[in-house]
């Protein structure tokens, strides 16, 4: 019996071990993972939930699985016995690609559009503005959220991008490329979505951006469906092409600043109204605008001076100023005394920092600095390359690039400045915002454009001339001097009225910008200070100094 027993003993204690074991094992990753939760951006958890439960993902998901389904024994059975020894990956691969980008390039943005705006519309971020999540925090967790639903619809399709491989006529690092695209302009999207969703506040200002953002959204999967399929089916022998390489870092580049500008200017309209939001935004864009120049810059080498790459720049980068100013004179003119107390102190702080803080005033200036450098790099490659022409510039002429330039200046500074007066006077009667300020800027340009076009064609709409009309008109004169030249019957009023009309729109607004300069840093009131140096305090406690070589510090 004892023999018996002990041998049952024996038998049983390894079993009992190996599953304690596990079950330790088990429970070790089970507080792993909780500790990595709570780690996680609570929003990110809070919309992963919500997105992951809801309707629209079960039948966006459903209907993904049963497309691919469908479309792998349709596409089979439409190749027939050829699909043994022919090369009908590209072909396949482009109805995945097709099912798979619906709802990257649609469906996910549009729930992150939704997610933010529907904060709004049932007043619920006034809770999430009170706890201690900061607005980046915010805007991260909802993009991450549309992050992890992207990658579910990835999963989900990736076996059927593996089995186009290995139909033939398709390289894997194709794939991968369009796959990358795909994914980096359905979070570019999710990120444009986001900041739509911060901008509405009234009901009808909710359902105009709603469509905007669905007909937006529709226009860059019609948009980015024919470059993929390019791509698929003639993208092959461009990988050996180093220019590929760099035209493709170029193009992450420009995105991927554009993206920080976008998350950071969402972050800034959740954020309170006394904080700064404007230093960042603005930071951000002279960071990009150099990079767009760096850029230019050497593509200008690399084509040995060839002028449609100084027109590229130019067009760019007016069309980035003007952009960007028209939202900067959307922001109100009185600063918050937390803004005040955040002020350079030194003469050359304010000489060079003032521009970054908030106000029409100072980002009216701020846009046209950056019209300015973009004259004047202009000027110095039309310069470079009219000193040392080339094979590639031998037909050049520097004056269409440089007037290209500076009317274009002249008509950015001359809408931007206009705009800056509007608001002035309807900030007497009504609030104003950088909704109003950007719709206002495009009602300008539409006006002045389509009233003289409307008027010339009325009289003979075969006549596409330039005439005495269309000096008002900035779009009918850059495309004239962009094909033509300066009109010479016209060259004297144009290169006359244009700069006068800016100057006079600058004149115009130098009161109101001398109001925002006269703001000046004030000291923070005692409590402020105390309840600073405490928050800073929390954030580097004080390290243990040693006071003797046997000293361990903890003392």
């Amino acid at each position: 019996m004892t023999t018996d027993a002990e041998t049952i003993t024996i038998e049983v204690e390894p079993a009992t071990v190996a599953g304690e074991t596990v079950h330790a094992t088990v429970g070790r990753v089970e507080r792993l993972l909780v500790a990595l939760g709570d780690r996680l951006n609570p929003i990110l958890v809070k919309e992963t939930r919500q997105s992951l439960k809801s309707r629209q993902f079960v039948i966006t998901f459903t209907l993904l699985l049963l497309c691919g389904w469908v479309w792998s024994l349709l596409g089979v059975a439409l190749i027939g016995p050829g699909v043994y020894c022919g090369t009908h990956g590209p072909t396949m691969f482009v109805g995945y690609y097709l099912i798979l980008a619906f709802p990257l390039l649609v469906v996910v943005p549009y729930s992150a559009f939704r997610s933010l705006a529907a904060e709004q519309e049932e007043r619920t971020y006034e809770m999430l503005s009170i706890t201690a999540l900061t607005p980046r925090q915010i805007v991260r967790g909802k993009l991450g959220s549309a992050a992890l639903q992207m990658l579910v619809y990835l999963s989900a399709i990736t076996p059927c991008l593996a089995f186009t491989y290995m139909l033939r006529g398709l390289s894997f690092p194709t794939i991968l490329m369009v796959v990358f695209y795909v994914a980096v302009g359905s979070l570019s999207l999710s990120m444009i979505c986001l900041f739509l969703g911060t901008l509405p506040t009234e009901k009808y200002l909710q359902v105009i951006v709603s469509v905007l953002a669905i007909v937006g959204l529709f226009l860059a999967f019609c948009f980015g469906c024919p470059i993929a399929i390019a791509i698929t089916f003639e993208g092959e022998g461009q990988f050996r092409d180093a220019d590929f390489w760099i035209a493709n870092a170029a193009i992450m580049t420009f995105v991927a600043g554009y993206f920080v500008m976008i998350f950071e200017a969402a972050a800034a309209r959740i954020t309170f109204a006394s904080d700064n939001r404007s230093m960042r935004l603005r930071a951000v864009m002279l960071a990009q605008f150099a990079l767009w120049a760096a850029w230019m810059t050497y593509a200008w080498v690399l084509n040995k001076g060839e002028e449609g790459v100084i027109y590229c720049f130019v067009f760019f980068a007016v069309l980035h100023w003007y952009a960007t100013g028209a939202m900067m004179t959307g922001e109100s003119p009185e600063l918050s005394l937390r803004v005040r107390r955040q002020l350079p102190r030194s003469g050359l702080g304010r000489v060079f920092l003032t521009w970054f803080n908030p106000g029409p005033g100072t980002g009216y200036v701020f846009a046209l600095a950056g019209l300015l450098g973009t004259l004047a790099i202009a000027i110095i490659g039309i310069v470079l390359g009219d000193l040392f022409p080339t094979g590639h510039n031998q037909f050049f002429h520097p004056d269409r690039p440089f007037w290209f330039a500076a009317m274009g200046l002249c008509y950015a500074a001359f809408f931007l400045g206009l705009g800056v007066l509007v608001l002035r006077a309807a900030r007497r009667r009504m609030p104003v915002g950088i909704v109003t300020a950007v719709l206002l800027q495009a009602v300008l340009v539409m006006t002045f454009s389509g009233i003289p076009a409307l008027i010339h064609w009325m009289s003979d709409y075969r006549d596409q001339s330039y005439s005495l009309a269309q000096i008002a008109s900035p779009i009918w004169t850059l495309i004239h001097i962009l094909s033509d030249g300066m009109p010479a019957a016209e060259e004297p009023l144009l290169i006359t009225l244009v700069p006068l009309a800016a100057l006079a729109v600058l004149v115009a607004n130098v009161p109101g910008i001398v109001k925002e300069l006269r703001f000046v840093r004030i000291a923070a009131p005692e409590r402020v200070a105390e309840e600073d140096a405490d928050l800073a305090a929390q954030k580097t406690p004080p390290q243990p100094t040693r006071k003797s070589p046997w000293d361990d510090g903890q003392g």
